[in-house]
């Protein structure tokens, strides 16, 4: 059995009474740092056997861990705060366990998400969970204009040394938006600070942002949407917005066609990776080749 185990996202303290007595009963534990394990374990006087679980050479670590279960081996996976599998390593082991029919379960507990989003005090009915933003420019950018014309409360994560490029881009993207900063949760310094993006950005250039970092976006208004379409300024925006989607369906086609796929196949996978209708992957496929001069058998 693996119990899918949520641990402490800063104070050591939010850690649930079911997951302390899983850690002490369990064969191994699968971690993604074990130097940040330990100090938990040295918190809770807890021995178990450790095992590395984490992004790099991930698929030889999950081999490893389907052996042990396949064995009768008991083991807990724990990341290194909050849930593991939701913006850290986790995910590709479950959906292994999925297909060879192997017990998991889930023991729930803190969230970094879920504290910000509350502590936002932005609405919480319906809200979309986006996780960290690409690394790239381009295609965060193309993200944030998503965000931008979101109607729920968007929830992001990011990295310190990030931050900053990331506000640049809502600063130009979704400037009148009110966002909250949410940074070391449950900590003793833990800081929500509201404001627009420009103003937060410039607060973060005085102020060198430390600690991992949940961004809370309030929602689109309906006074915001009607205004947003409205003017030279919003039909601008709209275009840019699409040229930037057609952009990067594009970019992704050519990279599946110089991979080998057919180009029915290459149609049929950015469309799924992208929730696009598959005519408009298509239309956009024949503008590429018309482009490009490139030779296509029939999609």
């Amino acid at each position: 059995m693996l119990f899918i185990c949520a641990t402490p996202i800063g104070n050591l303290q939010d850690i649930t009474l079911r997951v302390l007595e899983c850690l002490k009963n369990v064969d191994y534990l699968a971690v993604e740092s074990t130097a940040r394990t330990r100090k938990l374990l040295h918190y809770y006087d807890i021995r178990a056997p450790l095992l590395s679980y984490r992004e790099g050479g991930r698929e030889k670590k999950e081999q490893q861990l389907l052996g042990l279960l396949q064995g009768g081996a008991k083991i807990a996976l724990l990341s290194d705060a909050g849930m593991p599998a939701i913006s850290d390593p986790g995910h590709s082991l479950v959906r292994r366990l999925r297909e060879l029919e192997l017990p998991f379960t889930v023991l729930p507990g803190p969230s970094a998400a879920l504290t910000a989003l509350l502590l936002s005090g932005y609405p919480t009915r319906r809200f979309v969970f986006w996780g960290f933003l690409s690394r790239r420019q381009k295609e965060r950018r193309r993200e944030l204009l998503a965000v931008a014309g979101e109607e729920k409360t968007g929830i992001i994560y990011e990295a310190p040394h990030r931050l900053i490029a990331t506000l640049e881009d809502m600063a130009e993207l979704l400037p009148e938006r009110e966002i909250a900063i949410c940074r070391e949760l449950t900590k003793q310094f833990e800081e929500v600070l509201h404001g627009t993006p420009p103003a937060l950005k410039e607060h973060f250039w005085q102020v060198k942002p430390r600690g991992e970092v949940t961004i809370v976006v309030s929602p689109l208004t309906g006074e915001e949407k009607e205004a947003a379409g409205k003017g030279p300024a919003a039909a601008a925006e709209q275009e840019t917005r699409e040229q930037l989607l057609a952009k990067e369906v594009q970019e992704r086609l050519h990279k599946a066609l110089k991979q080998g796929l057919p180009p029915a196949q290459a149609v049929k996978s950015v469309a799924k990776e992208l929730a696009l209708e598959r005519r408009y992957v298509y239309r956009l496929l024949l503008e590429l080749q018309e482009a490009k001069n490139l030779e296509l058998p029939p999609a």
